[in-house]
């Protein structure tokens, strides 16, 4: 008996185990995949021939292809898809008119994607920006390039990375380049160069001499590289590895500070434009690219300045990624925040507009109203916060809503800088009553001032007290 009861016990106890190493595998398992990020290296092949690029890209996955499909964004121009896995199957799928990866062989730590770019080559100079396809899920750490130029053999093409080399054949013109991150921006000039560099930075100028680099001493002990090429003859442009400027008169080390601090963060290839506002964000300045520029302008706008310098101070060292941003600005202003998680759902310039997820309490009782932030003011959701106090309002017609308090006639108009009461024009700067996102609010300065009532944000609740 006893030997039944010790190897019973003994069973269960390695059924017990059994159970938590499985548990315990698949919340790792889990958590590797919530954290995120498959840091891979690439290998592109660029053949150059007329108006044509022929480019063949390897991507390397550290520990097998992931299983999920990965959405695929193709530079503008692009076409002759495809993509193959080391035992040559076919790993691009389209739906509902966009492409994925996916392989068969999840065991795979290698695919090979091919298409071909048009690009007019009528001009001293051609910048070759935004080439390479961005896969969703992934992140660049380390980019080798090779061009072959079979057409523009009396110039030379140039990279942003530390490693180049450039051999002239008789029949073709080969280039080799290599650096950290996601691929570099390229451009092709005709102009006789001449090169200065440091340690974090190479200066090309097209005419004159040589930029003195006194000024980039600050950057010795960078982490990342830079080329900085400054020519009249090239249209201007900021990308992470390589500037083109027209001038030399201080833009560059904006340029170059900018530049630097965007490759010390780390971020999923698709997210990149998030970095370019990080970099903002921490230097102050505001983005040049549209997209991080419009969600720098809505930060600006809807942080007071007290909550702008913790976000500034939160963001630094981080992950960069829009869960990050989200969080962070939830943490910074005691509202949720969905605006970078938003930006992903084809609304191109969202607004940030911060929900309280406390309760809110009207008059001792739990009521369910919409309650945010937005530019810096507090608004409560209208009519229903009115109503809520036990004050009847009508809506005469479409956005005109009209109400009596303690005798006095009130009438609003949305999205309107005024109000009337007993049937005086009262003008304001701001709109009382308008339309934030998809809802109509009310400002909670006016709302305490016309209705009597008393709105506290306190740290777990929003109460609304009707003044007596």
């Amino acid at each position: 008996m006893r030997r039944f009861v010790f190897t019973f016990g003994f069973l269960m106890i390695l059924v017990s185990s059994g159970i938590l190493v499985f548990q315990w595998m698949g919340f790792t398992t889990e958590s590797a995949g919530e954290s995120g990020i498959v840091e891979v290296s690439q290998d592109y092949s660029i053949i150059h021939k007329g108006d044509t690029f022929d480019v063949t890209e390897t991507i390397h996955f550290p520990s097998g292809i992931p299983s999920d499909p990965l959405l695929i964004k193709w530079p503008v121009g692009a076409g002759n898809f495809a993509c193959n896995d080391k035992e040559e199957n076919n790993c691009l799928t389209k739906e509902n008119g966009e492409f994925y990866v996916k392989t068969l062989n999840q065991d795979l730590q290698e695919i090979t994607i091919t298409y071909s770019l048009k690009h007019s080559m009528k001009a001293d100079s051609v910048p070759l920006r935004n080439w390479y396809p961005v896969l969703s899920g992934v992140s660049t750490l380390k980019t080798d390039i090779e061009l072959t130029e079979k057409s523009l053999r009396n110039g030379k093409w140039i990279a942003g990375y530390p490693s180049s080399n450039h051999k002239k054949l008789d029949y073709i013109d080969y280039y080799f380049f290599s650096g950290r991150g996601e691929p570099s921006d390229l451009v092709w000039t005709k102009e006789s160069l001449k090169e200065s560099r440091s340690r974090a930075v190479k200066v090309l100028t097209g005419e004159g001499d040589p930029v003195d680099l006194d000024q980039l001493d600050s950057f010795e002990t960078a982490d990342g590289f830079v080329t900085v090429l400054i020519s009249k003859k090239i249209k201007p442009f900021k990308s992470p590895h390589l500037i083109v400027l027209n001038d030399a008169y201080g833009e560059e080390v904006k340029r170059i500070r900018q530049s630097l601090l965007y490759q010390t963060l780390s971020s999923r290839d698709e997210d990149a434009w998030l970095k370019e506002l990080v970099v903002s964000i921490l230097l102050n300045e505001p983005p040049n690219a549209a997209k991080p520029a419009w969600a720098y302008k809505q930060l600006k706008e809807g942080l007071s300045p007290s909550e702008w310098d913790d976000l500034r101070d939160r963001v630094r060292n981080q992950t960069v990624d829009r869960n990050m941003l989200d969080d962070t600005v939830s943490k910074v202003t005691g509202f949720n925040c969905s605006f970078f998680a938003d930006s992903v759902k084809g609304n191109e310039h969202p607004f940030l507009i911060l929900k309280a997820s406390k309760p809110i309490i009207v008059n001792q009782k739990s009521i369910q109203l919409s309650y945010v932030s937005y530019q810096q003011k507090e608004y409560v959701q209208f009519p229903e916060a009115v109503e809520a106090m036990g004050i009847e309002m009508k809506e005469l017609q479409p956005g005109v809503y009209f109400t009596t308090v303690e005798g006095n006639t009130l009438r609003f108009y949305l999205n309107e800088d005024y109000f009337i009461y007993n049937e005086e024009n009262y003008g304001l700067l701001g709109k009382p009553v308008q339309t934030i996102g998809d809802t109509t609010y009310m400002d909670v300065h006016w709302f305490e001032k016309l209705f009597n009532a008393e709105v506290e944000n306190k740290k777990n609740v929003i109460e609304i007290l009707k003044e007596t």
